[in-house]
């Protein structure tokens, strides 16, 4: 007769979010047809590893699979489970149109909302530039943010990486994507991001316009590599040099110029919020995590989206927060009988889901703490029966740089 008596326990719902490693690539790659699959024209695919995209027909050598590789390199960094769907478009005849294809928004809603991160990659027609940048790259900026502002309509809130390729290599005249205007009104684009680096060794295998490539796929790894609020040039753990396969020993800029070249304009494109990839002690590391808008905190100490670190954090939070309540829709609940308001008991219930929506991030250091607070005064009884919630989060911290000093002692 057993003395002990063990049964394996229930698993209930995961409460990890899981979406963050899932990934999105956009780009025309013509008819692409492989043992496993083909990649038909706008309909997506979903891949887990290199080796699905190559069974699809992704053939080594080309752009695309060096995307798709350096996306699973990179996100490997942050563990096993990131995925990536891949998107081939139909020709368009310009950036802006392939950005505004309606088979973007259809992935987003086959995905069931699971795609995080979206990278649009396009090498420019044009032979025309505007600031720096080819004349077709502002447009899918703007159009870049407007689809994440449907995402976030649709309750499935992401970021967007848009492709810089085409560079024109002059830092000074540059666009200041920190501090964007157009007729001279402010043009922020806080879910956008642009990259102009490259590994300008591979970039020297491909020919023409396609040598001016932005590192997409890579940055999309590193982005589905790290937390949430981490920085996606974190210099421990972000390295995108890997001697042993030849990747990233010689960062380039999508002008296709080695950044060694351009060292005394990087400053100025880092200050100026372009992705670029820089050297560490002879490792290639992204320069930060910048997205197109200015820095705003205002006098009650709100901050705006101003860094990958944030958007993607905000977006998490506006996701789980989504999720945590949305079963409470429709929902009976008592209200004080004197005042027809909700009672501290349901006051602290519903504030107690947000809070406990936060509690779990601050436990996974995705943020350094939050608070949800119920407005006591919402009315249940009639008309839109809305029930009013603020919610505030404080953000996890970053070393940009250490300023320290150094003196030669005679004893200590």
């Amino acid at each position: 007769m057993s003395r002990v008596n063990l049964q394996k326990g229930k698993v209930g719902a995961s409460i990890l979010g899981g979406y963050e490693k899932t990934s999105a690539l956009v780009g025309s790659y013509g008819a692409i047809a492989g043992t496993s699959g083909k990649l038909e024209i706008g309909k997506p695919v979903q891949f887990r590893n290199i080796v699905e995209a190559e069974s699809y027909g992704v053939k080594q050598g080309t752009l695309l699979h060096h995307h798709i590789s350096e996306y699973f390199r990179m996100s490997l960094i942050g563990g096993k489970g990131a995925s990536l769907w891949v998107l081939n478009t139909q020709s368009h005849t310009s950036f802006v149109n392939m950005i505004q294809d309606n088979a973007i928004k259809q992935m987003i809603v086959t995905s069931d909302g699971n795609i995080f991160q979206v990278g649009f990659d396009y090498i420019p027609k044009s032979t025309n530039y505007v600031d720096g940048l080819n004349d077709e790259t502002f447009a899918a900026m703007k159009a870049a943010q407007a689809f994440a502002d449907w995402c976030h309509q649709t309750n499935r809130k992401l970021h967007c990486v848009v492709s810089g390729a085409d560079y024109k290599g002059a830092a000074a005249s540059s666009l200041n994507l920190r501090d964007i205007k157009e007729s001279g009104a402010s043009v922020p684009l806080p879910q956008v991001s642009l990259v102009i680096a490259q590994d300008y060794d591979f970039a020297e295998t491909l020919t023409g316009k396609e040598q001016k490539y932005a590192a997409v796929g890579t940055l999309l790894g590193c982005m589905a590599a790290q937390p949430v609020s981490y920085n996606i040039g974190e210099v421990e753990t972000m390295s995108l040099t890997d001697a042993t396969r030849s990747l990233w020993l010689n960062a380039g800029l999508s002008s296709h110029e080695q950044v060694r070249d351009k060292e005394a304009e990087l400053s100025t494109l880092n200050a100026k919020g372009y992705i670029v990839g820089e050297y560490y002690s002879g490792q290639v590391v992204f320069n930060d995590d910048h997205v197109c808008t200015p820095v705003v905190v205002d006098a009650d100490g709100n901050m705006n989206e101003h860094t990958i670190a944030l958007s993607r954090t905000n977006a998490k939070v506006f996701r789980e927060i989504y999720k945590a309540y949305l079963p409470k829709i429709k929902s009976t609940v008592p209200v004080d009988a004197k005042t027809g308001k909700l009672g501290i008991g349901m006051v602290k219930y519903f504030e107690g889901i947000g809070n406990d929506v936060f509690g779990l991030m601050q436990n996974k250091q995705e943020i350094s703490g939050g608070e949800t607070e119920v407005d006591r005064e919402s009315n249940l009884l009639y008309g839109n029966k809305a029930l009013g919630v603020f919610y505030n989060w404080v953000p996890m911290g970053t070393i940009g740089q250490i300023n320290g000093t150094v003196n030669i002692k005679s004893s200590l």
